[in-house]
């Protein structure tokens, strides 16, 4: 957020907009009918030929990428399971490089269901303390970010700039 923020405050209006289109196609991300009409309204405007913009200049392709969600979608039973089973199985495979006093607090946290907190304070260990993390471990908590939609936790800053968060962790070949 940070980023797309300084570049709508540097008038980058052209970028801004790519990098926005770009984050929905490779996120799978669904988007209400407004927000997507909304972005057909400023690709609209928007030059093609303006820089090298790959998702304007492929205007018709980006807008048939981008997923439409009739309606918000429910969270099932099944889905919170799924959750909090993939959030603890990740708590625990970095159990042995976390803090006792705050594996101690993701635990409780994870026990009573506050999986957002969990996530976000969990991945601000791994980016603050620049905890090692292997491929499949960043790709676990990819999968954890993505499942919260960034308006909905406007308060947790590292599940809200997923893409900074996961740009930020110490990745390594071996935790």
């Amino acid at each position: 957020m940070v980023s797309y923020r300084a570049l709508g405050e540097a008038g980058e209006s052209a970028s801004l907009l790519n990098e926005i289109c770009k984050m929905l196609v490779n996120r799978h991300t669904e988007v209400t009918p407004a927000e997507k009409e909304t972005l057909t309204r400023l690709l609209d405007v928007v030059p093609t030929d303006t820089g090298d913009y790959d998702y304007i200049r492929n205007r018709d392709q980006t807008l048939a990428a981008i997923q439409v969600a009739d309606q918000p979608r429910v969270v099932t039973h099944d889905d919170l399971r799924k959750l909090s089973a993939d959030s603890h199985a990740l708590l625990e495979r970095l159990a042995d490089r976390l803090p006792p006093d705050r594996l101690e607090e993701y635990r409780t946290l994870s026990r009573v269901g506050e999986w957002g907190m969990l996530v976000n304070l969990l991945s601000a260990s791994l980016v603050t303390r620049q905890i090692p993390v292997n491929p499949p471990e960043r790709d676990a908590l990819a999968a954890l970010l993505n499942w919260f939609r960034p308006a909905t936790v406007a308060d947790l800053e590292y599940i809200r700039d997923r893409e900074n968060t996961l740009a930020s962790l110490n990745l390594t070949d071996q935790p």
